[in-house]
């Protein structure tokens, strides 16, 4: 297939890029940025298949989309984060919600196999026990989300998904993926700088959050599941179009700090464990996720464990050093 990446420029479509080519698709890239060199390390065609553009722009990717003979649509396209969902909040409805509207009006429009929506774990509400299901509730009358108007923006791309898939027959895909790590991240989540850091032999010093803990999920592992699900047969209706991709254990950052001495002799880290307000409430929610569903819609399980993901991407960033 012909396969557009929105977003394709960032950390997970490099890697993405990578995945759908090993699996026999054409991929092109749909982005408004240039690609950073260290993901042009990992993925070097990356930048000679993008096609310039913003999400928000629906006549500029229905173009792309006509001219490339689309065939099917990876939605990556977002702007992430709870605390920068606070400082713009229409913002983020305007690229996250209608980004997805636009991307599934062109999928309906041209008749598009599939759309894989990459959303989040933070798109339910909360989990309601030990682990947190695709059947936990994403909405509450009483509260609002707990990842503040990005997790709100992806449960609102969520329901907009599956009125397209049961009202205009579109096969929509939505993965719920939790905290992505590896090389060429662009969102700290406290893993970046202690292994940067740590390889480039600088000391690395958080004040605070060392308690909270994260389901985190290797890119490798994402990227795979994105490539299962656009290949993986039509969806029954009456089954599961929302589906859990994460590794299913929470680690703190402390817990990370320790991996990254054991793999990086030497390791300068110091963490405190206070947590800001924001934490504390964020971290009530916090439970691993159930991946059930994804074993059995798509065959998918999670392949790489922390201690496995951390010296992966200690590795690939001491390769990077050499490289440039």
């Amino acid at each position: 297939m012909n396969v557009l990446v929105t977003g394709g420029a960032g950390f997970l479509g490099a890697y993405l890029s990578n995945a759908l080519q090993a699996a026999g698709h054409v991929v092109y890239t749909y982005d408004i940025a240039s690609p950073p060199e260290e993901l042009l390390h990992i993925s070097p065609f990356l930048e000679s298949n993008l096609r310039r553009g913003a999400i928000g722009d629906i006549d500029r990717l229905l173009a792309v989309c006509r001219s490339d003979k689309i065939d099917a649509i990876v939605h990556a396209a977002a702007r992430v984060g709870l605390e920068p969902s606070l400082d713009d909040p229409g913002g983020f409805y305007q690229t996250n919600v209608m980004g997805l509207v636009n991307v599934c009006e062109v999928a309906r429009q041209l008749g598009l196999g599939k759309v894989v929506f990459v959303s989040s774990n933070t798109a339910c509400h909360a989990g309601v026990g030990t682990v947190q299901k695709e059947t936990d509730p994403a909405f509450s009358i009483t509260r609002a989300n707990p990842s503040a108007h990005y997790g709100t923006s992806k449960m609102i791309g969520e329901a907009i998904g599956l009125s397209y898939a049961d009202f205009h027959d579109l096969e929509f895909v939505a993965l719920r993926v939790a905290a992505v790590y590896g090389f060429g991240m662009r969102i700290p989540l406290y893993i970046k700088p202690m292994v940067e850091n740590s390889v480039a032999g600088r000391p690395t010093r958080f004040e605070t959050g060392g308690r909270m803990k994260r389901d985190l999920t290797h890119v490798l592992d994402v990227s795979r599941a994105i490539a299962l699900a656009l290949d993986c047969p039509k969806i029954a209706r009456g089954t599961s179009r929302v589906l859990n991709i994460a590794a299913g254990r929470l680690v703190s950052p402390a817990e990370i700090a320790e991996i990254v001495r054991r793999f990086v002799p030497g390791a300068d880290i110091e963490i405190g464990n206070e947590l800001t307000a924001i934490e504390e409430e964020n971290l009530k929610s916090r439970v691993p996720l159930d991946v059930t569903l994804a074993r059995e819609v798509l065959g998918w399980s999670p392949a790489w464990s922390i201690e496995e993901g951390i010296e992966e991407y200690a590795q690939r960033f001491r390769d990077y050093l050499k490289a440039i």
